[in-house]
């Protein structure tokens, strides 16, 4: 006690008091050292910072608190210090930010040559033009230099004033082009970029003027695409902008798009991977929204075409209208190399059982019944046996267990995790994987699973395809948690442990583009509907609250599906509305909706969730069997 307490009256940063160092009991001897070498490297004394580098000199995570130090006294009289630090620690993720700083540095203080001789690409324009200008000054060829001009010159937006000197030299040496022009001027159109387009027809010759009029209008409003006579030559300027113009509409509009790609199309001089790529497109937003008039697209689709796209639309219109011969007629029509897909192997017993061939099909239901994976579990639950999860536990090798755990990538980040700090340990986790054979791989792992960090290996073992450690790969991640939330809103805490698992797979700080945050992945609007009151992003990292949330919203939704969980579930992932959008003309069994839904990631959600809800019941020792939702269940065409 009073050990802690000394170390932290003299070395705690003002973040950590040392009453909750003390009351946290969690933290080692070096942790608690290494907090106080942290502080003493941003506003310390040097002499405290010395004598606990001594202390720590074989610890993960001192080079973080070195960088620390040397970004605290940025200047050229420490350049060799700075110099020797970067070149050490090489594209390390604790050098990064001293080089950014040191590279500043020098700009503002007019270093040229330092500048030259350090430099590095960190992907900041404005460093990147004073250090092809500074060369330029110090007599470096211009033919060496300006070619490198071109790249920093085709961005979607306008790059710093400091790097006009180096574009005006470029141009008037000759580098800027139409086609240089016009390439830019494309960027920032997709990029929305309208200032910068309009400047770029200011530079275009006056014949190709117009496509700066022409790619403006496409990319603000993709439909212009339709007006009569918007084309003048079809050459191969305009077909990059048709092509552009399509591809943004095809999802939109299939129908349109389908007539004008038929008249307009065959203007333009379209390679034919282009071509098939585009009907294929075609054939597959057609399905969504007129499933016969997609099904004649997707059937004239070449085999050597035919991917898992059009294979599964194919399969989802004939499930449909539950037209079971047709249903086999389509399997028999695909690819000989698609025949032994999981889901063409399922629903081919499915129909041949549905035309009396019921011999054939248990057969074929009892080997995808030895799998652990949805259709496996599908199988065995028409079978009315025990779904397998074929639990085959991770032996790994001491003497790699002695060579990755003495990894600077790994204990540094296996340190970093432990103090908290996922994203930096994150960062090193990254570095360290190229490292590893998949051996390594394997044991990189079970030391981070041992750790209690789950994401990590969940990912690994996915990755070097070692699929059969299931406790590995379905941790009990915040079990107690879980469990708890499970019984205060009657919900099945399997349910739970296989939303976090498909989500976030169990990283509480888990952000999406979407907005989604935390273990369940919800953004903050919904949150806040649910909790009726504000809830900020930042609170939903916190796993109480998400789980809490997340349980809440379920069960709302769970209502508005009039307690069908398979809605429910594609629900949660795509929102209600639209589920409501995919619903059948006629009621159909629940797994054959699921094939139906348009969304792919939507479909592989529910696909997902299902699964890993089985595996956590059996986990758990529970008695239930999710699958007889999926067997049971209907889907009405109403809610």
């Amino acid at each position: 006690m009073f050990r802690i307490l000394y170390i932290c009256v003299l070395l705690c940063p003002s973040f950590l008091t040392a009453t909750e160092i003390i009351e946290s009991q969690s933290l080692t001897r070096e942790q608690e050292l290494y907090l106080g070498l942290e502080h003493e490297a941003q506003q310390g004394s040097r002499s405290m910072y010395l004598a606990l580098m001594k202390k720590l000199a074989n610890y993960p995570l001192t080079p973080y608190a070195e960088s620390l130090y040397l970004q605290r006294f940025l200047r050229y009289s420490n350049r060799k210090a700075i110099r020797n630090f970067l070149a050490q620690h090489q594209d390390q993720p604790y050098s990064h930010p001293l080089r950014r700083r040191w590279l500043n540095y020098l700009v503002d203080n007019g270093y040229k040559h330092a500048l030259v001789q350090d430099y590095q690409d960190i992907g900041d324009p404005r460093l990147a033009c004073f250090n092809l200008r500074w060369q330029l000054q110090l007599g470096a060829d211009e033919k060496q230099v300006l070619p490198q001009v071109t790249e920093l010159w085709l961005a979607p937006k306008s790059q710093p004033r400091v790097c006009d000197p180096l574009f005006t030299l470029w141009q008037e040496s000759g580098y800027r082009s139409s086609e240089t022009v016009l390439a830019r001027l494309i960027l920032a159109a997709k990029a929305k970029n309208w200032s910068l387009v309009r400047y770029l027809k200011t530079l275009l010759d006056d014949e190709h003027k117009y496509l700066a009029g022409l790619w403006r209008s496409v990319a603000r409003r993709p439909a212009t695409l339709f007006k009569p006579n918007l084309f003048m030559f079809h050459d191969d300027k305009e077909r990059v902008l048709f092509l552009y113009g399509i591809k943004r509409l095809i999802f939109a509009d299939p129908q349109r798009v389908a007539r004008l790609w038929q008249s307009e199309g065959s203007r333009f001089q379209v390679d034919e991977f282009e071509r098939q790529d585009i009907a294929k497109k075609l054939a597959l937003s057609l399905a969504i929204v007129d499933r016969e008039a997609g099904f004649d697209w997707l059937s004239k689709v070449p085999d050597e075409e035919v991917d898992e796209s059009v294979k599964q639309w194919r399969l989802a219109i004939t499930l449909d209208g539950q037209d079971w011969q047709r249903t086999l007629n389509v399997i028999a029509g695909l690819p000989e190399q698609m025949q032994t897909d999981l889901s063409v192997v399922y629903w081919k017993a499915r129909a041949m059982e549905a035309l009396g061939q019921s011999k054939w099909a248990r057969a074929t239901y009892a080997e995808l019944a030895e799998r652990r994976d949805y259709y496996g579990f599908l199988a065995a639950n028409k079978l009315g046996v025990k779904a397998q999860l074929r639990h085959e536990p991770l032996f790994v090798d001491p003497a790699e267990v002695l060579i990755v755990s003495q990894l600077p990538n790994l204990q540094r980040a296996i340190e970093l995790f432990r103090l908290g700090r996922t994203n930096e340990a994150r960062r090193e986790w990254n570095l360290l994987e190229p490292q590893l054979t998949n051996e390594q791989k394997l044991v990189a792992a079970k030391l981070a699973y041992d750790t209690g960090w789950y994401d990590r290996p969940i990912f690994m073992l996915a990755e070097v395809g070692h699929l059969n450690h299931v406790d590995m790969r379905f941790p009990l991640a915040f079990k107690s948690l879980m469990s708890k939330v499970a019984t205060q809103n009657n919900l099945d805490p399997a349910l739970l442990f296989a939303i976090a698992r498909r989500e976030s797979s169990f990283m509480p700080d888990a952000y999406s583009h979407a907005g989604a945050a935390g273990l369940m992945q919800l953004k903050p609007s919904t949150a806040s509907y649910i909790a009726k009151h504000k809830v900020k992003r930042r609170q939903l990292f916190e796993p109480d609250r998400n789980v809490q949330l997340a349980s809440h919203y379920w069960s709302h939704l769970f209502k508005q599906a009039h307690g069908n969980p398979i809605i429910t579930t594609a629900a949660y992932n795509a929102g209600i509305e639209k589920v409501k959008k995919w619903l059948p003309e006629k009621s159909m069994p629940a797994d054959a909706w699921i094939e139906t839904i348009p969304y792919k990631e939507t479909r592989n959600y529910v696909k997902a969730v299902v699964a890993y809800s089985q595996v956590y019941q059996q986990l758990l020792s529970r008695p239930q069997n999710t699958f007889d939702q999926v067997t049971e269940i209907s889907i009405a065409p109403t809610l």
